[in-house]
């Protein structure tokens, strides 16, 4: 007999030992744990996006004493750098939200052939 202890592993977490039972719960916890990134990421921009909105504000507002740049060029400067990384962290962050929620589908498309084979 082959040993396989992933299988056996998920026959015993899954509580079945129809193989059709143990995938189909292997792709519902892989769903979960699917929606919580896409949550978690969702958040994350969320909070990006308002950070970048507040530092450009800022940077507005410190325009408004005059060339802001020959007062404290060493913050502009750092504010500039930071604005642009964290619109680049932004960027990715969408691309990862987005391959996430193509993940989604994909497990919702593989559960339904589940209960349609069920």
């Amino acid at each position: 007999m082959v040993a396989r202890p992933n299988i056996d592993h998920l026959k015993e977490i899954c509580g079945s030992n129809r193989l059709q039972h143990c995938f189909k719960y292997l792709f519902v916890q892989e769903w979960r744990e699917n929606e919580d990134l896409i949550r978690y990421i969702g958040e994350k921009c969320a909070n990006l996006e308002a950070s970048i909105e507040r530092r450009a504000q800022l940077m507005q507002e410190g325009e408004s004493f005059g060339p802001f740049h020959d007062v404290a060029p060493d913050a502009v400067e750092c504010m500039a750098v930071t604005q642009q990384r964290e619109q680049g962290m932004l960027f990715a962050l969408r691309g990862v939200l987005e391959l996430a929620r193509e993940g989604r589908t994909e497990k919702q498309h593989h559960v339904g052939l589940m209960d349609l084979k069920g």
